[in-house]
């Protein structure tokens, strides 16, 4: 029994069969969480740790080193990044692509307790990994006209509550505000009458405030919990607690200190759109859809606004989900276009109605089954995905085409349409499956491609295998009963059979290694038109928001930096297409990160209507804040391009990464490195790595003198700290949450620029000297930002790019240093994107070598042999070499999407030539000459390849034109396989036929002599 004989006696159940997969794929994609990438996974933890009051070498000696020196021998980890500022660090651990980060993070939890013995008792150490959901989905911004304690407490017990209760969030982490303190506020000149001193009122003070379970107690038969209690539920009360003094004249605490609710010290700030903002950012759940998740975050803000007290107002900062919604209907839209374009080429090569039915209903039902298949992996509808689906469009239908195109060439010829199809199956289904299986083959070794770039493209590379896959099956199963239910010879407007030119026989004939010398000929000018063509690593999204990040001189006090911020603010808000703004001061977006007092950063929203380009907004804006804030530094990013970068860990495109062991001779030679790299075009926001330094005032103690009053130097830091910084002696419950209470001495005396030459301690016998009596004051400036690269310093000279591509500007950055020689023991490398764009593109390249082999492998089952396996890949080299020529051309970079055109390529091109040459093989197996017969195939396979060619070129049309957000993820890929496959298809058509003849013809006989 035929196939299709199987097919006709079970064509009921086949079509139900078919039909259930489609409706089940429509139920999938109503249940497919939607993003805007795919689920990554990045191998990427970072620790935080904090110490208040410490320097950064002080930090890194007691903190930083030994947290590095444990976590750099946990298994898996391949690369250890630490940066270390006053009273911070934070330490980037890098592991190997495959490993299991669940369980690594848990093994440097493990090692974090390890090491936290031999650490200063009060460092306080997190770890995360560092996933998308790091990053806010959405950001809200508390604003109002009431302080901004209340805002703070607005967000942290209403809003936080009611959002992180919403299915598919993943995180709400609350920004800025003041935070509430009960502020014990100490007159150092009554203090001194009284001869207290702060440390002992501190003492007094957390000694009453207790609230502690003493022991349980029977009463009438009921076991009773005993508890203490001070004064915590009214902490006004402690006006009233004797601090010092005698029996007789007591010294009460209300006597010295003033008790009211206060905030704690201000160090970091937040704004949105320029007024004070608690920030809400909200993160997304793995695998939660963010266009369901924002809606329901819209309703739970409606509910909160509804109930929420008067002053205060909940608004949207930033929203991705929106950028989500808008791209994702972008790239559907172009699937839809695709389609439609796809369709007519059908229509119009085979002007039947009936033809184009039997084709089209492949596309939906394909499409929906590839839907399903996304749904029970596990996937989300995303740009890449989608993306696939986009590029799939034109191939979806390119077996059906071809069965369809054989069964109508029949029909039209007067055979009976189940006949007709029946030789058509047995004539095109074997080249069809196996042209099908090149294009799957070529993404096999897709595994192999590292990082981001992988797990990015393995999710188009996926839906486009799954889409032509089951057109394959369509192709074989529903198509062939299509044709024989639809396709009828009466009616059929049967449009003339093509014939090869007689002037291109002839030359297949008579010169075919002309032919051959000349597709070669053309090959090489393509390559030459290649040359030189820009070079990138991700491609660039206009997702309608960028970041910029202000670096105000090291050192600049908080109220300084927020004038700066303030200054650039308002700059950034004169721009006509920015809708929306929310700035940090001190804090950045994120995770939580070691970030000095005097940095900050913007979030700029633009405007889904505006006519301008990001990129464009972004150079006017950077000329005119640099010119406006000439002693701050800047560097502007767009938001996306910054969220990768900082999950992958490689913030900068370009990178001179400075490694020795003498962290000054860095420091000195680094602004000369910084000096050569500073002509180059198209290198903006160029940084030396120097961060200046902190003046710090060291107080060395006199241990002779300090001895004699019977201070040790711990003594001297205790009471000195104290005196500045207060000291935190407990917490009263306050609105259901803990409240700490703060003692230290007033505004006016511990933020007195004298206040070090007026300090005074007192000793343990009640006698006050001067702090200066005991200690000898000194003036440094000790760098601001420490840094290592597993476990040697490290300086890095950092900068972006404006207008040029990564490739040009790197090789611009390697001929300036070729020209510079490094202090010795200084060594110089080349970091950034460079190192992330050099190990994709290296394995990119091997698994352009594995589709390549892995395609030869089908062939050479398909023919039983090498040789036409041979001639049929000389088609690649002209495509590869059409499609690089095509991005010059376009002014595309050559990055990880173009080259993954590249590879997909490789599949395509051999499609038309099983066609052509599957066909020709028939024609010898009949007799004929290897001339007659490729002509002969030619002229059946000519309209087959052509509309299998068009449509692939119209269904990837609306990609090449990037149109809209979203659009650029696949733009280059698309160029790249449009350049390719149109010239490679020319050049198929001509040139394989001439190579057929040449490998066929036989040999000519030798002269008599």
């Amino acid at each position: 029994m035929t196939w299709l004989a199987l097919l006709r006696r079970n064509a009921p159940g086949v079509v139900v069969l078919l039909l259930a997969l489609s409706l089940a794929g429509v139920y999938g994609a109503t249940k497919l969480p939607g993003g805007l990438y795919p689920e990554v996974t990045f191998p990427r933890i970072v620790v935080a740790a904090t110490l208040n009051g410490a320097s950064a070498q002080t930090m890194q000696l007691s903190v930083t080193r030994p947290v590095e020196e444990g976590l750099s021998t946990v298994i898996g980890v391949r690369q250890v990044r630490s940066r270390t500022i006053r009273a911070a660090c934070e330490i980037s651990l890098w592991f190997d692509s495959r490993t299991d980060m669940e369980r690594a993070l848990g093994l440097v939890n493990s090692r974090l307790g390890e090491v936290r013995a031999a650490l200063p008792p009060d460092v306080v150490l997190t770890a995360e990994r560092l996933t998308p959901s790091s990053f806010p989905i959405q950001t809200l911004a508390v604003t109002g006209t009431v302080e901004p304690t209340r805002l703070r407490d607005f967000a942290l017990s209403t809003l936080r509550p009611a959002l992180a209760s919403l299915a598919g969030v993943g995180r709400v982490d609350v920004v800025g505000g003041d935070v509430r303190e009960l502020t014990i506020t100490v007159d150092a000149r009554r203090l001194e009458q009284a001869k207290l001193d702060l440390s002992a009122l501190a003492t007094a003070v957390g000694s009453a405030l207790v609230l502690e379970p003493s022991g349980r107690v029977d009463i009438h038969y009921q076991q009773e919990l005993v508890v203490v209690q001070g004064p915590v539920d009214s902490p006004d009360q402690l006006a009233a607690l004797v601090v010092g003094g005698t029996p007789d004249a007591p010294v009460r605490l209300g006597d010295v200190a003033k008790i009211e609710e206060g905030h704690a010290d201000r160090l970091s700030l937040t704004y949105a759109n320029g007024r004070p903002a608690v920030l809400v950012n909200i993160g997304r759940r793995p695998q939660a859809d963010a266009v369901t998740l924002a809606r329901d975050i819209q309703l739970a803000l409606d509910q909160v606004r509804a109930g929420a007290p008067p002053g205060i107002d909940v608004e949207l900062s930033y929203d991705q989900a929106g950028l989500i919604a808008r791209s994702v209907a972008h790239v559907r839209d172009e699937v839809v276009l695709g389609g439609l374009l796809t369709l007519v080429v059908v229509g119009l090569f085979l002007r039947s109605w009936r033809a184009m039915v039997a084709a089209a209903l492949v596309l939906p039902a394909a499409l929906a089954m590839t839907f399903g298949a996304l749904w029970l992996t596990g996937g989300t509808l995303n740009l890449m995905s989608l993306g696939g689906m986009a590029v799939a469009i034109g191939l979806v239908v390119d077996d059906a085409v071809v069965v369809v195109e054989a069964v109508y060439r029949r029909v039209a010829a007067g055979v009976e349409r189940w006949q007709a199809t029946a030789e058509a199956l047995g004539e095109v289904a074997w080249p069809v499956t196996n042209s099908t299986l090149t294009t799957v083959v070529v993404f096999a070794p897709l595994s192999l491609l590292p990082g981001v770039s992988g797990q990015f493209f393995s999710a188009l590379a996926f839906t486009l295998c799954s889409a032509v896959l089951f057109s394959l099956l369509l192709a074989v199963t529903l198509t062939p009963l299509l044709c024989g239910w639809l396709l009828v010879a009466r009616g059929a407007h049967h449009a003339p059979e093509p014939r090869v030119p007689r002037r291109l026989w002839t030359l297949w004939h008579r010169r075919p290694g002309v032919l051959v010398a000349g597709v070669a000929l053309v090959t090489v000018v393509l390559a030459l038109l290649g040359r030189g063509v820009a070079t990138g690593f991700l491609p660039e999204l206009d997702e309608g928001a960028f970041v910029v990040d202000y670096f105000t001189p090291t050192g600049t006090s908080v109220s300084e930096a927020d004038r700066l911020g303030r200054s650039l603010e308002s700059l950034l808000a004169e721009v006509p297409e920015v809708v929306g703004t929310s700035r940090r001061l001190g804090a950045e977006l994120g995770p939580p990160a070691a970030t000095e007092s005097s940095r900050g950063d913007i979030t700029v929203s633009l405007s889904p209507l505006r006519k301008r380009h990001g990129h464009v907004i972004i150079e006017e804006t950077r000329v005119r804040a640099e010119s406006a804030l000439p002693g701050v530094r800047l560097e502007f990013i767009e938001l996306l391009q910054d969220v990768l970068s900082d999950l992958e860990g490689s913030p900068d495109p370009v990178e001179v990464k400075l490694l020795g062991q003498d962290v000054q001779v860095l420091r000195d030679f680094a602004p000369r490195v910084a000096e050569r790299l500073q002509d180059i075009p198209g290198l903006v926001d160029l940084f030396d790595g120097v961060a200046g330094c902190t003046p710090e005032a060291h107080l060395d103690v006199d241990l002779v003198r300090a001895g004699r009053l019977g201070f040790t130097p711990r003594d001297v830091a205790t009471q000195v700290r104290t005196a500045l910084l207060g000291e935190v002696v407990g917490a009263i419950p306050r609105a259901g949450r803990q409240m700490d209470v703060r003692v230290r001495f007033r505004d006016a005396d511990r933020l007195d620029s004298q206040v070090l030459q007026h300090l005074r301690l007192r000793t343990a016998s009640g006698q006050v000297v001067p702090l200066m009596q005991v200690v000898r004051l000194r003036q440094e400036c000790q760098p601001a930002e420490l840094v290592s690269d597993d476990l040697r310093p490290l300086v890095a000279v950092t900068g972006r790019l404006e207008a040029r591509d990564l490739g040009s500007v790197t090789a611009d950055v390697q001929a300036k240093l070729a020209t510079l020689s490094p202090p010795a023991g200084v060594e110089v490398r080349l970091g950034g994107q460079r190192e992330s764009q050099r190990q994709s593109f290296q394995a990119l390249v091997l698994v352009l070598v594995l589709a390549t082999l892995g395609v030869f492998l089908v062939l050479t089952f398909h023919f039983h042999g090498v040789v036409l396996p041979l001639l049929i890949l000389g088609a690649v080299p002209v495509s590869l070499a059409a499609g690089v020529a095509s991005l010059r051309l376009t002014g595309t970079p050559l990055n990880v999407s173009s080259l993954m055109g590249c590879i997909l390529l490789v599949g395509l091109v051999v499609k038309n030539g099983i066609l052509l040459l599957d066909r020709a093989e028939v024609g010898r197996a009949e007799g004929l000459a290897p001339a007659e017969a490729i002509a002969r195939a030619a002229a059946v396979r000519l309209r087959p390849i052509l509309m299998t060619t068009l449509a692939t070129l119209l269904g990837l049309g609306p990609l090449a034109l990037g149109l809209g957000e979203g659009g650029e993820l696949q733009r280059p890929l698309a160029i790249t396989v449009l350049g390719g496959l149109s010239l490679s298809t020319l050049m198929v058509l001509v040139g394989l036929p001439a190579a057929y003849v040449l490998v066929r013809r036989p040999a000519t006989p030798p002269a008599p002599r």
